[in-house]
């Protein structure tokens, strides 16, 4: 690499190398040319100062042959002197031959300037010579003239330079500079700041198009950058869903790795487990350790591909978990095992599964073996696949040829041969042993074996082909049917004993409301009647002082002003502690009667809500949990108020109770809106622990609750759907997600359909409850309103 070279590749910028190459060019190039055309000009104005010279020497040669002829002297200094008028001419020579006279200007000869041009011409008259006249002359003015223009011209050629390289410059970085500027910032955040920036140009020439194909290139990396996202998300999903690791081992470096979802497989974290193959091995249950061992070897002799296994390893807490693991092997040409990759899942919940299930089976067996009636199951090929020893005795065949799974053709023939078929009898497994074809329909017949004992035979065929069939003895079917009978009374009998106590149940629930409604009442009432004792109290000595005073004649002005102002602040908290008691009552009263009673009456939806959270008010104020109200202030119902009052607050315990389990402050949100139905969606909604999706479909079932043994009696959502759909004449749904909390939806009829008589108001009770009179408050108290906005409880 030359000097050059390098020189020129430590060129900072495009611009600086542009102009490097831009101004020595423009540079030489208008040199060259100008030193051409002043070249050629110069030449030009030498020739015509000659002719112009030769002119002159022609012309004034012509007018000395008169003087010369006649010897006037005058005459012919006067022409030399008329002849000198020219600037060019240095030197004037005028020789006369015929008489020998010599004439010359400026001096006295032109000897001194004889190294210069000169142009002779000879005077004459007619054909005679006379003398010479002869013009020394000099080039100096087209010099100068040359001179004076190439200075000109290289001013102007330098403000062309110059205007030409600040253009050149303005175009390269408005076509070049600012575009290459964009895109080198884009690919400097790029790179820093990991931010992928498109670059804002277009053109199209070709750094437009350079420039597009880059901004093209970073839509492609996003969305495949976007892509793998979601594809290691997706992934990182079904193993977190599956319960699995990924695991690799590298048999040429002996390099171990798992993927963060094993050791939490175990109960460890992250950095708990060394990556190694000694790890794993210390991990497996000593039990199993040979043969998982061998299972290892294994894969790496065999020519499989893909290997499972199912083993036991030890968790952090000492337990053991079933772990099943899938390994492929990656191989070279000669077909040796370079590489394992697997996965390992939890199988804890499965083994433990099959386990129960083949415990079940077992037991299932042995329940059909001590059942008293024959159970047989035989597959569309009409062979038996799961049988029971009553069946071998109700059907007269050894229970050990029973138990082989012969055809049941077979079985048929064997009954023959011992006579279980009364003679000339119509028996349909007769039949089916001459025809071998399965019923397709369910069918029930009684056979009546030669010892007079009678078999009921019912058989119900298979979606998958072949019939399940039982045998019973009905010999005592008289007596069954009263045994039958006598069960069916005493099942009516816990089945009513059970409703009755459904029923007490839902009406405790509803007392307990009710008593929870009590104690808020004593607690918010609680503080204004106390603000309002004290302050009568605090009155009441004030005014005692100032009448002692007003008896012993010693009652100052300060003392009256004093009181005053202490009666007039006293009496100011007592009206206003009061006026709240009175509204807390009247809020309370409603709820209070709207629990008690199924009336049914109008009422303002948003206060009667704010009323109920209100009520709640001790229960909430216990736990950090809030609850915010959204709800139009226009809305009217016609309904059954203590029903709703019962929705939302067995809603509210019910979250209270199972959405926040450590979770130190959550949200609840009712939420109301009117849809062109005429009906109101209450939607009530919670941030806490969510429902499982197992749980979802079962919470409005009756008892079934999750807190069985920490209060709950599992009828708060029942007592609520049956409110909202046969109270209301609504519906209700709920949508849960786990960790995401929890929403029911509930949408009732602005006008709620009519309750029967004996449901809608007890007996004796009136139809509507009367509304609060004026002489039932206070003097001077009026129910408060309550401000627009979202309520926090």
């Amino acid at each position: 690499m030359t000097v050059i070279e390098q020189a020129w590749k430590k060129v900072p910028t495009v611009s600086a190398k542009f102009l490097l190459i831009l101004f020595p060019i423009l540079t030489l190039t208008t040199l060259g040319f100008s030193a051409i055309f002043f070249y050629s000009k110069y030449n030009e104005l030498r020739g015509a100062l000659r002719d112009r010279i030769e002119a002159v020497a022609e012309i004034n040669a012509v007018a000395l042959s008169s003087s010369l002829w006649t010897v006037d002297v005058p005459a012919i200094r006067n022409n030399i002197q008329a002849i000198s008028v020219n600037r060019e001419l240095l030197c004037i020579e005028v020789e006369d031959e015929l008489a020998d006279g010599y004439f010359a200007w400026p001096g006295a000869d032109c000897r001194p300037f004889a190294g210069h041009e000169a142009v002779r011409r000879v005077i004459q008259v007619q054909t005679r010579r006379l003398g010479t006249l002869t013009l020394h002359f000099s080039y100096a003015t087209v010099d100068e003239q040359i001179r004076q223009e190439v200075v000109n011209t290289l001013w102007l050629l330098s403000l062309m330079l110059f205007g030409t390289v600040v253009t050149a410059l303005a175009a390269h970085r408005l076509t070049i500079g600012v575009p290459l500027g964009r895109l080198i910032d884009s690919i400097r955040a790029a790179e820093q700041d990991h931010v992928r920036r498109p670059v804002q140009w277009v053109s199209a020439d070709e750094l437009g198009r350079v420039i597009a194909a880059y901004n093209g290139m970073l839509v492609r990396l996003d969305e495949e950058e976007a892509a793998l996202r979601q594809s290691e998300e997706r992934l990182g999903l079904a193993i977190a869903a599956t319960r699995s690791s990924v695991w690799d081992y590298d048999l040429r470096t002996g390099q171990y790795w798992w993927s963060k979802e094993f050791p939490a497989l175990l109960g460890y974290g992250p950095n708990e487990l060394a990556m190694t193959a000694e790890t794993w091995g210390a991990l497996i249950h000593p039990d199993e350790m040979r043969r998982v061992v061998a299972e290892s070897r294994r894969r790496l002799r065999d020519k499989a591909v893909a290997y499972t296994s199912i083993y036991r390893m030890r968790r952090r807490d000492g337990r053991w978990a079933w772990i099943e693991d899938r390994s492929t092997a990656l191989r070279n040409v000669e077909g040796t095992a370079i590489r394992l990759t697997g996965t390992m899942s939890d199988v804890t919940e499965r083994m433990q599964a099959e386990r129960d299930l083949a415990r079940e089976r077992n037991v299932l067996q042995i329940t059909l073996d001590n059942t008293d009636q024959g159970i047989i199951m035989v597959d569309r090929n009409l062979r038996v696949v799961m049988s029971n020893r009553r069946a071998a005795e109700l059907l007269d065949v050894p229970a050990e040829f029973l138990a082989t799974n012969p055809l049941f053709p077979d079985i048929v023939r064997i009954q023959r041969d011992r006579g279980a078929f009364e003679e000339f009898s119509i028996d349909p497994d007769l039949e089916l042993e001459q025809v071998a074809a399965i019923p397709d329909q369910p069918f029930a017949f009684k056979r009546r074996r030669p010892d007079g004992t009678i078999i009921e035979v019912r058989s119900n065929p298979l979606p998958e082909g072949g019939f399940v069939r039982t045998f019973t003895d009905v010999t005592v079917e008289a007596r069954s049917a009263e045994e039958v009978f006598n069960a069916m009374e005493a099942l009516e009998t816990a089945y009513a004993d059970l409703k009755e106590t459904q029923d007490s149940l839902v009406q405790a629930e509803k007392m307990a409301s009710l008593a929870l409604l009590v104690a808020g009442v004593a607690h918010e009432i609680n503080t204004p009647v106390g603000i309002a004792y004290g302050c009568s109290t605090h009155l009441a000595s004030k005014t005692r002082a100032l009448t002692e005073a007003f008896e012993k004649g010693a009652m100052k002005k300060s003392d009256l002003v004093a009181y005053v102002a202490a009666a007039g602040e006293s009496s100011r908290l007592i009206e206003q502690n009061l006026t709240r008691a009175a509204e807390l009552i009247q809020s309370f009263k409603r709820v209070a009667v709207d629990q008690t009673s199924q009336e049914r009456r109008r009422f303002e939806l948003r206060t009667y809500l704010e009323e109920i959270i209100t009520s709640l008010g001790p229960r909430l104020r216990k736990s950090p949990h809030k609850v915010a109200i959204e709800c139009p202030d226009d809305i009217k119902m016609d309904s059954y108020p203590g029903a709703l009052s019962q929705i939302i607050t067995n809603l509210v315990i019910n979250a209270l109770t199972h959405a926040f389990h450590d979770q130190a402050e959550g949200r609840m949100a009712l939420t109301v809106e009117e849809t062109p139905e005429e009906e109101v969606e209450i939607r009530f909604s919670d941030d806490g622990a969510g429902i499982p999706a197992d749980n979802l479909s079962r919470v409005f079932e009756p008892f079934f609750t999750t807190k069985r043994g920490t209060g709950g009696s599992g009828l708060g959502l029942h007592i609520v759907f049956n409110l909202v759909t046969q109270s209301l004449g609504g519906r209700i749904s709920v949508d849960s997600t786990p960790q995401r909390g929890t929403t029911f939806v509930v949408r009732i009829p602005k006008s709620a359909p009519r309750m029967t008589e004996s449901a809608e108001a007890p007996a004796g009770e009136p139809d509507e409850m009367p509304a609060e009179t004026p002489a039932e408050m206070p003097s001077g108290m009026e129910p408060a309103g309550t401000p627009a906005g979202t309520v926090m409880a």
